[in-house]
C-alpha cells in the first residue's frame, strides 16, 4: 500500500530518513519539511509545493517531480538520478554535489541555483532558466543545452560541457576562456 499525502498539508513535518518509496505526494504542502535522508524513489511529487524544505541527500532518483516548487530549498549531495523535473522552480536552492544524472529538466527555473559540483551527465535543460547560477565543477557532459539561458552564471576550469548538446547561439554572449577546450563540445571550441 502507497502512502497517498495527494493534497495534503504536512508543512513543517521534521522526518529525517523517512522512507517514502513510491509515495503519492502530489500537490501536497510540503514547505518547510525537514526531511533530510528521506527515501522518495519513484514516488509522485508532481505540483507538490517543497519551498525551502531541507531534503539534504533525500533521493528522488526516478521520481516524477514536474512542476515542484523547490525555491529555496537545500538539496545538497541529494539523488534526482532519472527524475522527472521539467518545469520544476528550484530557483535559489542549493543542490551542490547532487546527482541529476539524465535527469528531465526540460525548461526548469534554475536562476541563482547552487549547482557546484553536480552530476548532470546527459541531464535534458532545454529552455532551462541557468541565469547566475554556480555551475564550478559541474559536469554537464552529454546534456542537452538548447534554449538554455546561461547570463551571470559562474563557471571555473573544472566545469565540463564536453559532448553536450548546444545551440552556439546561446552561448554567444558568455566568457568560455576559463575552461579547458577538452571541456567544451565541438560546436564551442571556435569562440
Amino acid at each position: 500500500m502507497r502512502l497517498d499525502l495527494s493534497g495534503e498539508s504536512v508543512q513543517g513535518m521534521d522526518t529525517p530518513g523517512a522512507i517514502l518509496t513510491g509515495a503519492k505526494l502530489n500537490d501536497a504542502d510540503l514547505r518547510h519539511a525537514g526531511m533530510i535522508g528521506a527515501d522518495f524513489i519513484g514516488s509522485d511529487l508532481r505540483g507538490a509545493d517543497l519551498r525551502g524544505a531541507q531534503l539534504e541527500g533525500a533521493d528522488f532518483s526516478a521520481a516524477s517531480l514536474k512542476g515542484v516548487r523547490l525555491r529555496g530549498a537545500k538539496l545538497d549531495k541529494a539523488n534526482l538520478e532519472r527524475a522527472k523535473l521539467t518545469f520544476a522552480d528550484l530557483r535559489d536552492a542549493t543542490l551542490a554535489e547532487a546527482n541529476l544524472i539524465e535527469a528531465d529538466m526540460m525548461g526548469a527555473k534554475l536562476r541563482g541555483v547552487d549547482m557546484s559540483k553536480a552530476k548532470l551527465r546527459g541531464a535534458d535543460l532545454s529552455g532551462a532558466d541557468l541565469r547566475e547560477a554556480n555551475l564550478a565543477g559541474a559536469d554537464l557532459s552529454y546534456a542537452d543545452l538548447h534554449g538554455a539561458s546561461f547570463d551571470g552564471a559562474k563557471f571555473d576550469r573544472d566545469t565540463n560541457f564536453s559532448n553536450a548538446s548546444v545551440n552556439p547561439e546561446d552561448f554567444s554572449d558568455l566568457d568560455l576562456s576559463i575552461l579547458d577546450q577538452e571541456n567544451l563540445p565541438d560546436a564551442l571550441w571556435a569562440k
